[in-house]
């Protein structure tokens, strides 16, 4: 097995959860699923694969990140969501990886294929998506942010994208999309109105028009089909609302 841990936030992923632990076997012999309280059957599940589960009381996704991080036995981690899964060619990339000689001024970056409403989006926004996922603790950890957080570094390190990519189970329905961007819009625009900034006419009706015609035209979500439309439009509506609430702050 790899010198590398893999650290899973979940709660309430019973229907994800055993599809994620499945794509990583033969990778760790540490694999932490850090639950906030799940209420389904995602930790029976995720301890009949094997995990350690380890329960801790949400603090935000960075900070929940960072605790975990803090829990394991290795340095280099490899950081998933439960709606994520490997496919073969990145299993074999993250191997490959461990053949060399690595030092922490280097980390990794992993490409997402978003699987939306059970299509796979080809086009749009998310056509070409990479995560920072694999790092070293004693080099990086997330940062502060309530939402969209990203791994920030203590000294000079060299990005490398890994072969291979993550398929991103992401949302079962237009319903469940449009909720967890009901709730990512209140992070959004509480972290905005931290940082002082204001939502403008221009920030409340151009930037979500803006952003569809990227997403659908530019970026040729359109070629996804309806799929392709739902997403685009969803994530105007997500624009707008967290400038709504915004201004509601203000």
């Amino acid at each position: 097995m790899l010198p590398l841990s893999i650290v899973i936030l979940a709660k309430n992923e019973e229907q994800n959860i055993v599809r994620c632990l499945d794509s990583l076997q033969g990778l760790s012999d540490e694999i932490l699923v850090i639950d906030s309280g799940s209420q389904d059957k995602t930790v029976e599940y995720a301890k009949s694969k094997g995990a350690k589960v380890i329960q801790i009381e949400w603090q935000g996704y960075s900070a929940t990140k960072n605790a975990g991080n803090d829990l394991t036995v290795n340095n280099w981690i490899l950081s998933l969501d439960a709606d994520e899964e490997l496919n073969a060619e990145l299993r074999n990339a993250i191997r490959q990886v461990f053949n060399d000689t690595l030092t922490i001024h280097e980390a990794f970056s992993i490409q997402r294929k978003m699987v939306y409403c059970g299509n796979v989006l080809h086009h749009g926004s998310v056509a070409n998506e990479f995560r920072l996922r694999l790092f070293n603790r004693k080099s990086g950890k997330w940062n502060s942010n309530k939402v969209h957080e990203d791994l920030e570094f203590t000294q000079s390190v060299s990005i490398k994208k890994l072969n291979g990519f993550l398929w991103h189970h992401s949302y079962s329905s237009e319903t469940d999309h449009r909720q967890r961007l009901e709730k990512y819009a209140a992070l959004s625009a509480r972290q905005m109105h931290t940082s002082g900034k204001r939502a403008t006419i221009i920030k409340l009706w151009f930037s979500p028009l803006f952003g569809f015609v990227k997403n659908y035209i530019f970026n040729a979500g359109f070629l996804d089909g309806i799929a392709g439309y739902q997403y685009a439009a969803n994530e105007m509506w997500y624009v707008r609302r967290k400038y709504q609430l915004l201004k509601s702050l203000n």
